[in-house]
């Protein structure tokens, strides 16, 4: 059987690639299909049985141009194409949507047929070549033809070439001839796309809706309230915990306008209106904080509701987590070992400092356990379940100091932690920092610690987002503030911010006596049964330990690791105090018995005791409380002894009854004479 033969004129190139894999899909087993467009130029002479034109467009352009015997000329009828029409439905109800061809004629001939296939939820607008502007108009839609688009337009939809529609298919079918088994196997072919077309659909709306039922499941699960509404103030999601904190039914909202579902008006106002983040609110009893989010390009509204009392609970997992990893306390005020009157004096008032919300700054020399007071003002604070963060300011650089205090933002610099880092501040909210040597930052740091003292608020490194904290700040230090604040290497304002409150922790040398006790307790620590002979203790008592409680330390640590004994005696001493050895020993003169040194400790003690109390001691007092002891003194000896002690310098004899004063040298003295009586294991 000889093959008919069709030519196709359409006007484009791409209109006429379209139309032609259409024929062919359709017609090609049994009609021989040419095509052409007008746009590249046709033959003079067309001799095809049957000329098919793409339009009234094409057909004019063709007729009386070119030579045509053919026996049918048909000009088609086309609609959209079927793969395209989903794009159409997934327009939102009600735009304005800028239809765009190359003919108005074709363009109008569109819009009707759209409407007829039930795409009546949006008003198209026809496209017209000159007018470069439609008010209220973002989408535009285009069969092909998307270069005459308006600039200005958002969004643009290619929804393809127009195919021919079924009655042109039905009409090229007849002017062939071609039988009823065939014309029926093309209109099974024709109807075959559009149930593929429907499959499909079926299929995207099945995935669809399991996806929507998947999304509403997990938005189910979570505790916090979760509402999306349009600008509109139509909701598009609504989850179970905000239903039940508003009574709703789920169902019964999704889609409804948020005036019909709260009552709220302080509410709705702040959702669809709101200028800040997050605001509190009381909904039936319950607080409730709503952080509101507006995402401007998907012209919706995310509106998150969080129980306050849900979030106290997450607050004190996390300070639990934080202890955890090692951010609290170590010591408290038992760890701090001190009987010396100083000591306790110290004690009582860093136990009053601690009560109060107050910043802290101690001072004293390196190695007096300033750090040791930090831990343990914190310990005995209102803030002990929260966070304790410490960091040693001299050991990090400016840049690096920064960081770690202030935190930085993802791509601050190169080596940037992805997604940014929280910095000590942020980690030590609701807790105490602790910055050590803080007489060591720079003044470019000393202006942003200033400004979250000042505002009680941080910005991480690199961001533009501010963050509150709350954050109680302990600062320590060895150096003169005063001094750097004169030669203008630390400001004053933040000195004045700092020390609010003061501490000042005495160095080891006006605490002498406490130095039996601590050797002991290092040595009780190191789990070691050792004594310490006489006169290494007594060198110990004469050591101006510059390094302080660290020193002693140290060199106790060092004499337990090189001892071969259970005594520790002078060998074992470091040699950087080789020369100390012998010096101090000298500095005292040494009792004849154990009864002058008990008669010694006996007169000073009481002078001193009554010099604490603002008064004088007299031989008549001295003596008469010498009868409480195992051995009495009269007034003459008390005198006799009282001299010597002030050719020693330990004393200063007033004349007549003027009474007798300690002197400073006769507190070390008086100090070392107990040690010499304290028994060791």
């Amino acid at each position: 059987m000889m093959k008919s033969t069709l030519t196709l004129i359409a006007g484009s190139l791409k209109t006429k690639q379209a139309l032609h894999e259409q024929l062919e899909q359709l017609l090609g087993d049994y009609v021989q299909i040419k095509s052409h467009a007008t746009a590249e130029g046709i033959p003079l002479s067309l001799e095809d049985t049957i000329i098919l034109c793409s339009s009234d467009a094409a057909y004019n352009e063709t007729n009386g141009m070119y030579s045509v015997n053919a026996e049918n000329i048909i000009v088609g009828k086309r609609t959209v194409h079927h793969e395209y029409i989903d794009k159409l439905l997934k327009i939102p109800e009600g735009s304005t949507v800028l239809l765009v061809n190359d003919d108005h004629d074709a363009t109008i001939s569109l819009i009707e047929s759209l409407y007829q296939l039930g795409v009546d939820h949006i008003q198209f607008i026809p496209f017209q070549k000159g007018i470069l502007f439609y008010k209220d108009v973002q989408i535009a839609v285009s069969p092909g033809e998307t270069h005459l688009c308006p600039s200005y337009i958002k969004e643009v939809i290619d929804i393809g070439v127009r195919l021919f529609d079924m009655t042109t298919i039905l009409e090229v079918v007849e002017c062939c001839g071609l039988d009823k088994d065939i014309t029926s196997k093309i209109s099974e072919r024709y109807i075959s796309n559009i149930i593929d077309l429907q499959r499909k659909l079926l299929v995207a709306e099945r995935d669809a809706n399991q996806m929507s039922e998947h999304i509403q499941n997990v938005l189910g699960t979570v505790d916090d309230g979760l509402l999306v509404v349009n600008q509109e103030g139509q909701i598009t999601v609504f989850n179970h915990s905000l239903a039940a904190l508003f009574h709703v039914v789920v169902q019964d909202v999704v889609n409804k306008n948020i005036e019909q579902v709260m009552n709220r008006r302080d509410i709705i106002d702040f959702i669809m209106n709101g200028k800040d983040d997050s605001k509190f609110f009381d909904i039936g009893g319950v607080g409730v904080v709503i952080f509101r989010v507006q995402m401007m390009k998907e012209n919706t509204i995310i509106a998150t509701f969080k129980s306050v009392h849900q979030a106290f609970e997450i607050e004190k997992t996390a300070q639990r987590e934080m202890r955890n990893k090692g951010f609290h306390t170590k010591y408290g005020f038992d760890d701090i070992i001190g009987e010396h009157d100083v000591m306790k004096d110290r004690k009582r008032i860093a136990k009053k400092l601690a009560l109060s919300e107050h910043p802290i700054l101690i001072q004293g020399e390196t190695g007096t356990g300033k750090e040791l007071f930090a831990h343990a003002i914190h310990e005995h604070s209102l803030r002990k379940d929260g966070p304790f963060l410490a960091v040693n300011c001299s050991a990090l650089s400016e840049s690096l100091l920064e960081s770690e205090l202030f935190g930085y933002e993802e791509g601050t610099f190169t080596g940037a932690q992805r997604g940014g880092k929280k910095g000590l501040f942020e980690l030590a909210d609701n807790g105490t920092i602790f910055l050590d040597e803080i007489g060591d930052i720079s003044l470019t740091v000393q202006s942003h610690l200033l400004r979250v003292l000042q505002e009680g608020e941080i910005r991480r490194i690199g961001g533009g987002r501010i963050i509150p904290i709350n954050v109680r700040v302990i600062t320590a230090t060895n150096k003169d503030l005063q001094g750097k604040i004169r030669d203008s290497s630390f400001r004053s304002d933040l000195f004045y911010r700092l020390n609010v409150l003061n501490l000042y922790i005495p160095p080891l040398m006006e605490r002498r006596a406490d130095i039996p006790l601590l050797i002991k307790h290092f040595i009780t620590k190191s789990g070691k049964w050792v004594k310490v002979e006489q006169n290494v203790l007594e060198f110990f008592m004469k050591y101006e330990w510059p390094g302080n409680i660290r020193e002693l330390k140290s060199t106790i640590d060092y004499m337990l690791t090189v001892s071969e004994g259970n005594v520790l005696t002078k060998r074992d001493l470091p040699s950087m105090l080789g020369q100390a050895k012998d010096s101090v020993m000298s500095e005292y003169s040494t009792c004849e018995s154990m009864l002058e040194m008990k008669e010694r400790t006996f007169i000073l003690e009481v002078i001193k005791q009554c010099n604490e109390k603002g008064k004088v001691a007299s031989r008549e007092l001295i003596s008469s409380q010498s009868k409480e002891t195992d051995f009495v003194l009269s007034p003459q000896q008390i005198r006799l002894r009282l001299d010597i002690l002030e050719s020693e310098g330990f004393v200063i004899k007033g004349r007549g009854r003027g009474g007798t004063k300690i002197t400073v040298a006769g507190i070390e003295y008086l100090y070392f004479l107990k040690s010499k009586r304290a028994v060791y294991s």
